[in-house]
């Protein structure tokens, strides 16, 4: 039977009965709502069978209550494989943990970047703990070298190994003579094909 772990480790803590009023946790941006409680440089991690998932570091977290969020400014998560081995990094502007569900979510200016060599950028992005995916329904762009493969909506692992992008799918792939792209679209031209 698999267990999951979730460990909260906080180098600071303040919590809201012991602060003055120019320490008080920020409000939320979206609600108005005060933190319950504000960590700094906040570390988390979810392991599961004793293996560890990933690992969240940011510099500020602030935990809401009543929605059961954990809220992180500047977050680098970094997730693991089977071996232990880091297979990714994401940042992001800011990041949230879901308390229930544990689901991750990262906002604005979302990197991951692998171990194999692989880039995703996008403007958010969620890792749906029970599925072990990510997902965006916003435009995204991964690279690889100079392979670069864009569009909208995207579904896949950290580690990006198989990427699925749902529209406006576009595609530069070089190979050792140009863009692939770009002779593709030369050879439809001289057969009279669309252009």
């Amino acid at each position: 039977m698999k267990k999951t772990t979730f460990i909260l480790i906080a180098a600071a803590a303040a919590a809201l009965a012991s602060c003055s009023e120019n320490e008080r946790p920020q409000r939320s941006l979206a609600t108005g709502e005060m933190a319950d409680q504000e960590f700094a440089d906040f570390t988390t991690m979810e392991s599961d069978s004793g293996r560890v998932k990933w690992i969240l570091e940011a510099p500020v977290a602030r935990i809401y209550t009543s929605r059961k969020l954990l809220v992180t400014d500047t977050p680098r998560i970094r997730f693991y494989d089977e071996n232990g081995e880091v297979s990714s990094v994401l940042t992001a502007d800011k990041g949230e943990y879901n308390q229930v569900s544990h689901d991750l979510t990262a906002l604005g200016n979302v990197v991951i970047t692998t171990s194999e060599g692989y880039t995703l950028e996008t403007e958010s992005l969620v890792y749906l703990r029970e599925l072990g995916e990510i997902h965006s329904e916003d435009f995204v762009t991964v690279t690889r070298g100079d392979d670069i493969l864009t569009g909208y909506g995207f579904t896949g692992y950290p580690e990006l190994k198989n990427v699925d992008i749902k529209r406006d799918v576009r595609a530069f792939l070089r190979d050792d003579d140009g863009l692939v792209d770009e002779e593709v679209r030369g050879e439809r031209e001289r057969d009279g094909g669309p252009r």
